[in-house]
């Protein structure tokens, strides 16, 4: 007799195997995750990556979680399982894969590397009746929009002509840029080994059943039915469980107070306890052991290692764990948090520890430290280049070496200044993100006090559209398309609005869009407020503007950004990055 489900484990190459394809019904939610997520996603997969010592490394690859399918009926009257699936769990998860696969797949592409070929057929393969198809298929207009921007062959470098309005379409489009962003710089080698470990060594449990009510049941106990052994709980019983009996009472009091601490965090807090104090690769929990006998003994890692590390960590995740620090501290932790990514997480708390009691040396080393991970961004270097510089700066934490020397990974170079210099010309075109958070920063500055802006609650608005109308006061305003090109990637034509002012404004005559800025009463960003009284936006009101926003980008970071500028014409040596196959849309 036919079992009613099947559970077996498959790699993504397995799952997302012709003649196999995932349709999400019709009572599923939207896409829904954000760039968070995503990035976590694809920071853990590019960790777990660079640790693993081969194919055939026993503790390599990654687990992506359960899935649950519901076969559907097959097309034809054959014996057999269906090939075609509803997803019943697991959509999410689904979906940003794919969005990771384009991405990796046009980068290879664009780069001429083989492995695009690999990829290639887990996005669009053949079904059961023979006929070509996507793998992933979401229902309606965010099923078309995945294809156009996504799925299509080359469509995750091409930028949207077109509104994306819907929630689900916009953060579909934010996980494509960050995705783009953090891969964009990744060198050959490494893009082909990345791609590989995705597509071979990580894993889903899948479930598959013939029925919705028994999906929906399957479903209730996979996620509301117990709780899975965490790292957190093998951890404790293993630290715990070495201390002295007369030990142990007190010591679990004090590790509950920790996860209350945390609120949710101490897995993430033993991966950064691992990259600081146990070796450089193998698991979380075989380095923390390393760690624990690095330290003398459970009672020793406990005392000197754990507790002083969990309220650093606190501090460093949730501002209201932050009583007695200077309100400077309190700045850049806040302004570190939107950087998203969590490789800067390891020297500042191997530094804190260091320094835990002198206010005065963690603000100093903050505000370098600042300057490091924000330049790191504008430089435009990949997740992986920023790891190995956190990791060079976590070294010379380690061996107590100074910070102040020529050669310090806290310090940039002059070729990476330059560089900045020239990736400000047109940042926004470089990464949306990066630009973002940019005009965040120097809103601040120019503003003299923290906004405390929100992030997700902007958008960058071009002031000068990028596709200005044909008969529009803007063509007359600048008449020469090199210059008017010049003057819309310019820092100076750059504001920060909310999404519904961006939608709003679009491709609008200056006077209308100032109208949608300033239309409502409320908060409205430094850096915007500036040009509320302006009646002209010309070339000599951008230049002034890039002027004055590279001058206090140079007052913030001392990058001498303000003997260069958007005008700039001799660059250094080019990097490598996507071609962006479309032209952007008016407003980002």
């Amino acid at each position: 007799m036919a079992s009613a489900f099947s559970a077996n484990s498959r790699t993504l190459d397995q799952l997302l195997a012709d003649p196999n394809i995932y349709r999400i019904p019709d009572y599923q939610r939207s896409y829904s995750w954000t760039t968070k997520e995503a990035g976590q996603l694809v920071d853990d997969v590019m960790l777990a990556s660079t640790e693993a010592r081969g194919p055939d490394d026993p503790d390599g690859g990654y687990f992506f979680g359960a899935v649950l399918l519901m076969e559907l009926p097959r097309d034809d009257a054959s014996e057999g399982p269906s090939q075609d699936y509803d997803i019943v769990d697991g959509q999410q998860r689904l979906v940003t894969l794919t969005i990771l696969l384009a991405v990796l797949r046009d980068l290879a592409d664009d780069r001429g590397l083989p492995v695009a070929s690999l990829l290639a057929p887990l996005i669009r393969g053949t079904g059961q009746n023979g006929a070509d198809a996507f793998r992933i298929q979401p229902r309606g207009e965010e099923g078309a929009f995945l294809v156009k921007y996504v799925q299509r062959a080359g469509a995750a470098l091409e930028m949207p002509d077109e509104d994306h309005s819907t929630e689900s379409q916009s953060r579909i489009l934010a996980v494509r840029e960050h995705f783009a962003e953090v891969l964009h710089d990744i060198d050959d080698e490494d893009l082909e080994r990345l791609a590989r470990f995705l597509v071979t060594s990580c894993h889903f449990a899948v479930v598959t059943t013939r029925s919705i009510d028994r999906a929906h049941r399957i479903f209730s106990v996979l996620n509301e039915r117990g709780r899975p052994l965490a790292r957190n709980d093998i951890l404790k019983a293993q630290i715990l469980g070495a201390l002295a009996p007369e030990a142990r009472p007190a010591a679990a009091q004090r590790w509950d107070a920790m996860e209350k601490l945390l609120d949710g965090a101490f897995e993430e807090m033993f991966s950064h306890i691992r990259s600081i104090e146990g070796p450089s690769r193998g698991t979380i929990i075989s380095g923390i052991g390393a760690a624990v006998e690095a330290a003398g003994g459970p009672q020793a890692f406990f005392d000197t290692v754990l507790e002083p590390y969990a309220r650093i960590f606190a501090a460093i995740r949730f501002p209201h764990r932050r009583p007695g620090l200077t309100p400077a501290v309190d700045r850049y932790l806040n302004y570190m948090a939107w950087l998203g990514s969590f490789e800067w997480i390891p020297p500042l708390m191997l530094y804190w520890r260091q320094c835990e009691g002198d206010a005065a040396r963690l603000e100093g080393f903050l505000a370098r430290f600042d300057r490091l991970s924000f330049g790191l961004r504008l430089l435009g270097i990949g997740a992986d280049k920023r790891f190995a510089r956190n990791a060079a700066l976590l070294q010379i934490l380690r061996e107590g070496k100074s910070l102040d020397a020529s050669d310090s990974p806290l310090e940039f170079s002059r070729e990476e200044c330059r560089n900045i210099h020239y990736n400000l010309r047109n940042m926004h075109a470089r990464s949306q993100l990066t630009c973002k958070l940019l005009l965040l920063r120097l809103n601040d500055e120019l503003a003299g006090s923290p906004q405390r802006l929100d992030p997700s609650l902007y958008t960058v608005e071009h002031v000068l559209p990028q596709k200005p109308g044909r008969n529009s006061q803007w063509r007359q305003w600048f008449p020469d398309t090199e210059t008017r090109e010049t003057a819309t990637q310019s820092l100076g034509n750059l504001v920060l609005v909310t999404r519904d002012q961006n939608d709003k404004a679009r491709n609008l005559e200056f006077a209308r869009k100032l109208e949608a800025y300033f239309a409502r009463p409320g908060d409205v960003p430094w850096i915007t407020r500036e040009i509320e009284t302006l009646t002209e936006w010309g070339k000599e009101q951008v230049e002034a503007r890039e002027k004055r926003l590279l001058e206090a980008l140079n007052a913030l970071w001392k990058f001498d950004a303000s003997k260069t500028g958007a005008t700039q014409t001799t660059p250094p040596a080019p990097r490598r990055g996507p071609r962006r196959r479309a032209t952007p849309r008016a407003s980002a």
